[in-house]
């Protein structure tokens, strides 16, 4: 692919196969139109407390991690806690109604937002070429449209418009406003400080990807989403969305997203390692999680267990 060939338009459609319940179609038809939906509750704000409290303290110990880096990429593999909430009845509910019976979590990250901390800037991903100008997903039994990827993100602790809760351009899934096929130097050399409180995207800067200079979305299609601690909201990575700046003296907003594709989906195609905010990931020992249904295609390794040898299973008593 060049940068020269067209983007492929989204289609904007769920999986042919896939098993939408009564109670949710309203859910998923509003998801097709706008590209995203939520809030989603998975949780008591209580019980995410819990959750959040217990991920702060097992984040101290990185001894089986799966990246000896600073980056807190697919720490299910060693935080229990996270090994349980990526297979939420309730998010495979909405997974399997969006992409079908099959379906693989391929990573997770955390989303801090720190006190002082500047809003993400407007960005649109389709297969995570933005990192390092490599794909990173790559679809098999399909074309692209806009619900390959999935990602479900989970605020742990209240998301409001002063601790920079997510925004979303209701629609924008249907067009492409970023091509991140674009040659850039910002973001894929030199290290990315995750502590740092005002940066662009992650340390790139995704005006460099947009295909109009200056775009701006209308004001009336700009979604700001409050949510209360153990909600979640469900969004592909299409639909052009960023966060509001932290502008409080004390609250840490704290999100973890899980990104999950079907089965038929290659995941790193071809790849032993990549690099994204400055650091390097060995590939050797990752594998994606099957969340859901079956792997017919056999083009990714899967792993059943995380670091510490525990199975990843639904959180006890869901």
């Amino acid at each position: 692919m060049t940068e020269t060939a067209p983007l492929p338009l989204p289609s904007a459609q769920v999986a042919g196969n896939a098993i939408i319940p009564d109670d949710i179609k309203d859910d998923i038809r509003s998801f097709t139109e706008n590209g995203f939906v939520g809030p989603i509750k998975l949780y008591e704000p209580e019980e995410a407390a819990e959750i959040i409290r217990e991920i702060r303290i097992q984040n101290q110990d990185r001894s089986k991690a799966l990246y000896p880096n600073s980056v807190n990429y697919d720490r299910h593999y060693d935080i229990s806690h996270l090994s349980s909430h990526i297979m939420h009845p309730t998010i495979i509910k909405y997974l399997t109604a969006i992409l079908g019976p099959d379906v693989l979590l391929w990573r997770t990250e955390f989303f801090p937002k720190f006190p002082g901390s500047s809003g993400t800037e407007w960005h649109q991903v389709r297969d995570y070429s933005y990192a390092n100008g490599k794909p990173q997903l790559l679809p098999t039994e399909s074309d692209w449209n806009a619900f390959i990827d999935i990602t479900v993100w989970t605020t742990f602790t209240p998301a409001t418009k002063d601790t920079g809760c997510m925004r979303f351009v209701r629609g924008s899934h249907r067009n492409w406003y970023f091509d991140e096929r674009k040659n850039t130097n910002q973001g894929r050399d030199g290290e990315y400080d995750v502590t740092a409180v005002d940066t662009d995207f992650f340390g790139y800067d995704f005006s460099d990807f947009s295909i109009e200079p200056g775009w701006k979305p209308a004001e009336e299609d700009v979604v700001e989403m409050e949510m209360k601690p153990g909600e979640a909201v469900i969004f592909t990575a299409n639909c052009v969305h960023g966060s509001l700046p932290n502008t409080t003296e004390r609250e840490t907003r704290f999100a973890i997203a899980g990104r999950y594709v079907p089965t038929h989906v290659r995941v790193y195609p071809d790849q032993e390692g990549f690099t994204a905010h400055g650091a390097h990931f060995n590939l050797e020992n990752y594998g994606s999680v099957l969340v859901a249904g079956e792997d017919r295609f056999g083009h990714n390794r899967l792993r059943t267990q995380n670091n510490r040898g525990e199975d990843f299973a639904p959180p006890a008593g869901r």
